[in-house]
């Protein structure tokens, strides 16, 4: 047999030994030096593409044997992308292929292609999956390659209920085994420097509020083919071609907004502040984009997270007003966390500021921009009636901008980033061959997702949702949904 199903075997049948030395980060499995990786890709629609084109593609030591999508164009589109990357050449509209290249592509493995995952999954000799199928499918994909003893890399946002992730959970923990959940800004250089400045170096100071957004103007959906006629296999799997490729505005497949841009950025509130909100009031509606979806096109999400004094996001401030309770003053506080996402106005775009009492980050995918904070500290004491009136009238009490603060400085402008996704799948293949846990860990996928299963019930049934600290506790260990690496790492990894 070949080596990489004896791992694959290994994992179905050694059981909780080899989990638990998995689990303590060492692997039994051993990987030969230029030996690559064995992907099947499960769903290749436009995120599962993206994931072939980008990360997959700027990984040397994954290499994609299978794809399977239930739409036949999807299918031959992923198998010539999949050949190309097999070959290490990455294919952008604007580029033609040179001759060499075509030599190469043509060398390379082509992938078998598949309509139903299992039979994938029973025929191919495969090491991992990356699964990009809908929300609704997420949880049984995973559960199945799982239980084929395979790596699994499954995109956010990862399961529909509290019940779907404490059973993965609780799999992942009796086999020993990890799941790794696209929240790709876990590994982006620029955000990890920014969670290395917040608690290394108490660059802000202590957060005191989030506020983020995903704002487009756009109706979100994808024309149909023209005069397209499902072939009969294609036909056991999609009722109706029109629901099927426009999954993301249909609520019997997602939750539109709250599951598909909502956690992109609820996580980054979740990882920045070491926490899981206490609760929730979420806000929305379908007032623009009346055509049949029955999602909402705009929503809005308060949060709120308590931070304890032993929390791993408590942070201690001194004293700035002689009016402050030093007793209280380092007790328990809360944080809120403010989000909007909406669909006919683009202004401000996609971004998340952490804002503390020092300063502020404002991160996108391809920046950071650090704006400091005038932090007044009052020393009004001993002022006579007449100094005291002279200074309120002069206004001097509301001079609170700086150039720092209104312009900001971008850090790490120079730095030449791959693309945020070839990151993620660098850490992927580094954690297969070499032990460990990826920091966008099952773990963190499950706190994000509870982020948006109460933000969803709090819409549909009004006011306030509290979150449950027993929906992610565990009688047993569990990976870290907080963690941080070094930033130099991940960009010369």
């Amino acid at each position: 047999m070949k080596t990489n199903l004896n791992r694959r075997n290994f994992l179905k049948t050694a059981g909780v030994t080899a989990g638990f030395a998995i689990a303590s980060g060492y692997s039994p499995f051993s990987y030969a030096q230029n030996e690559k990786v064995r992907v099947g890709c499960i769903g290749t629609g436009g995120q599962g593409t993206f994931h072939i084109r980008d990360g997959i593609t700027g990984t040397p030591d994954l290499e994609i044997v299978a794809i399977c999508d239930v739409f036949l164009p999807h299918q031959r589109e992923a198998v010539k992308l999949a050949q190309l990357a097999n070959a290490g050449i990455v294919l952008t509209p604007e580029k033609r292929l040179t001759e060499d290249e075509k030599k190469r592509a043509s060398a390379a493995y082509r992938p078998n292609a598949y309509y139903d995952y299992r039979e994938m999954l029973e025929k191919e000799e495969l090491d991992a999956v990356v699964i990009a199928t809908p929300l609704k499918d997420h949880f049984q994909h995973t559960m199945d390659c799982l239980d084929a003893g395979l790596y699994v890399f499954c995109e956010k946002t990862l399961v529909s209920t509290i019940e779907e992730g404490r059973e993965m959970i609780k799999r992942c923990h009796d086999l020993g085994r990890w799941v790794q959940v696209g929240h790709q800004r876990r590994y982006n250089p620029k955000y990890n420097m920014a969670m290395s400045l917040v608690y290394d170096d108490n660059m802000i100071g202590r957060i005191t509020h989030i506020t983020a957004q995903w704002h487009r103007n756009h109706y979100w959906r994808r024309v149909l083919p023209r005069d397209y006629e499902l072939n009969e296999e294609e036909k056991k799997y999609i009722p109706d071609l029109e629901q099927h490729l426009n999954w993301r505005i249909y609520a019997d497949s997602s939750e539109g907004l709250f599951t598909e841009l909502a956690t992109h950025q609820t996580d980054i509130s979740n990882w920045f502040l070491k926490k899981v909100p206490a609760r929730v009031h979420a806000f929305g509606g379908l007032d623009y984009w009346r055509d049949g979806r029955t999602t909402d096109d705009n929503i809005l999400l308060s949060y709120e997270y308590e931070e304890s004094r032993n929390d791993p996001g408590f942070m201690l401030i001194d004293q700035r007003s002689q009016y402050q309770n030093l007793r209280d003053l380092n007790r328990s506080y809360t944080v809120r966390s403010v989000y909007s996402s909406i669909l006919a106005n683009a202004k401000r775009g996609a971004s998340e500021l952490i804002q503390g009492d020092m300063g502020t980050f404002e991160l996108t995918e391809d920046k950071c921009f650090l704006f400091g904070e005038e932090v007044i500290v009052q020393k009004d004491e001993g002022l006579t009636a007449e100094e005291m009136a002279a200074a309120t009238t002069s206004g001097s009490t509301r001079e609170v901008s700086t150039e720092e603060l209104l312009h900001g400085k971008e850090l790490l402008a120079d730095l030449d980033l791959l693309s945020p996704d070839v990151y993620q799948f660098h850490a992927f293949v580094d954690c297969i061959k070499h032990g460990g846990v990826p920091r966008n860990n099952e773990m963190v996928g499950f706190t994000t997702a509870i982020t948006a299963i109460a933000a969803i019930k709090s819409r549909r049934e009004g006011g306030v949702v509290e979150i449950d600290p027993a929906w992610y506790t565990f009688d047993f260990e569990v990976p870290s949904f907080y963690d941080y690496g070094e930033w130099e790492a991940d960009y010369q990894g």
